[in-house]
């Protein structure tokens, strides 16, 4: 039992000792010849340095410093200008793209609807020979006199049938081309 108690606690100390964390010691020389010495994170030493740094800075390296500050600052501005420069040109660009898009969905739209027109047009020039022979027919049969008062009617309505579908159609078309119009205007 004392071994196990042992070994659990020497086995416990190995693994603090080996997952311990170092602490390093960092050392900034400013150009005073100062040294600053810190047993901390680097951010912390960065805030030291930049505290002391002013202090202890000359008028030259004052000048400097603003200079490049000025110039990081200059640089920044570019890169925005740039950056917006860029961001307005993307804009154009799907601008355009959209436009173009709009173009051609219309052009596909005013294709659609002029060939809906011949094709209806096709339709009632079909049904408008249909009707002529099928009146051809009924006045041969009713000049031969092979029709009663009944096969008359029902010839007469076939006939009104396909009138009927020919206005329809008729109609159609005025709507095909209206659409057309609203669409190419």
């Amino acid at each position: 039992m004392n071994i196990k108690l042992f070994s659990t606690v020497i086995l416990l100390f190995s693994f603090q000792l080996f997952f311990a964390q170092e602490t390093k010691t960092d050392t900034i020389k400013l150009a005073t010849k100062t040294t600053i010495t810190t047993v901390t994170t680097i951010k912390d030493t960065v805030k030291v340095a930049a505290v002391v740094a002013p202090k202890l800075a000359t008028n030259e390296e004052k000048e400097a410093l603003k200079k490049e500050a000025k110039a990081l600052k200059d640089k920044i501005k570019s890169e925005k200008k740039a950056l917006r420069e860029a961001n307005k040109i993307e804009k154009e660009k799907k601008a355009f793209e959209k436009k173009q898009k709009a173009f051609e969905k219309r052009q596909g739209k005013i294709l659609s609807s002029e060939k809906s027109i011949n094709k209806i047009k096709s339709k009632i020039s079909n049904e408008e020979r249909n009707l002529i022979k099928l009146k051809e027919k009924f006045e041969q049969k009713k000049s031969k006199g092979k029709l009663n008062s009944t096969e008359i009617e029902r010839e007469n309505i076939k006939i009104s049938k396909r009138q009927i579908k020919i206005n329809k159609l008729e109609k159609d078309l005025d709507k095909a081309e209206q659409k057309l119009q609203r669409v190419r205007d």
